[in-house]
């Protein structure tokens, strides 16, 4: 059972820091549907890095950098030109897809190579618990966290209140871009020893789905995150245990749970008042 458990945690830590980021951005008042994207973006450069410093924690650095050029990118069209932030997104998911599958076959004799080892034990207890309480501290203990979620229910209050609600974004947008640099890399890095197409398979459209069933908070984060990782778990110890179950039945089943957890809080949640507005 405590196995069970152990690989629970270790399996969601990526997605973890992807809800954290994101949890952060949407009290902000956007949506980033890029995130799929930014992590998509962070494997693949933690990668290069590390293969090319032979550091894991340059590889680390190299994901960050990955997330945040992403996030840059989509911070410029939803921030500073106001563009439409579902569009901006699932064009910025579209566009990491394309360039990261062209640079994994076009340069796929650097990929093969071994990636250095990551001290994985470090990276569980920064996404459970360091990354979980500093947030929370910003978010409800700090006059910035105060003006932050003011921009996501009443950006005009703030705004007349003298604030930035831009510059209050862009921060929200490079929190986000760290953690969610560090969970590409640590997938890439340390549950995957490598880079493949499309390898963050929907991770980021869970994220997403998590903030909305931890009704913006950083607890019901963690929480939704936690029973992602339980079902995670249990499609690999079925697989184990070669039940006879289809293969790809079995890949479905975190999906199906998250699914299962959005229809069951369907009506009950509201967001932000400003989320995914124009302003």
């Amino acid at each position: 059972m405590i196995s069970f458990v152990l690989l629970a945690i270790v399996a969601a830590t990526p997605l973890l820091l992807a809800v954290e980021g994101e949890t952060i951005v949407q009290r902000s008042g956007i949506i980033n549907l890029g995130i799929e994207g930014m992590m998509l973006n962070a494997a693949m450069t933690a990668v290069l890095f590390a293969q090319w410093s032979q550091s894991a924690a340059i590889g680390f650095a190299g994901g960050i950098l990955g997330a945040a050029v992403t996030g840059a990118l989509f911070g410029f069209f939803a921030i500073v030109l106001a563009a439409d932030q579902i569009v901006t997104g699932t064009a910025i998911n579209f566009l990491a897809l394309g360039v990261t599958g062209f640079v994994y076959r076009e340069m796929s004799e650097i990929f093969v190579r071994k990636v250095p080892v990551v001290a994985q034990d470090a990276v569980v207890w920064i996404a459970w618990i360091a990354v979980p309480i500093a947030l929370a501290l910003l978010l409800w203990n700090t006059t910035f966290g105060l003006r932050l979620r003011a921009c996501g229910e009443n950006p005009e209050a703030v705004a007349a209140a003298g604030a930035s609600v831009r510059a209050h974004r862009w921060i929200a947008l490079a929190i986000e871009s760290v953690v969610t640099g560090v969970a590409g890399a640590y997938l890439a890095l340390a549950l995957s020893s490598g880079f493949a197409e499309n390898m963050i398979a929907g991770r980021g459209y869970i994220a997403l789905s998590i903030v909305i069933f931890g009704r913006w908070q950083l607890k019901g984060a963690v929480l939704g995150t936690a029973l992602f990782g339980l079902a995670a778990a249990a499609q690999y110890a079925l697989q184990a245990a070669n039940r006879g179950v289809q293969f790809h039945l079995l890949l479905a089943l975190p999906y199906v749970v998250t699914l299962l957890i959005l229809f069951g809080i369907a009506g009950r949640v509201v967001a932000p008042e400003a989320l995914g507005k124009r302003s």
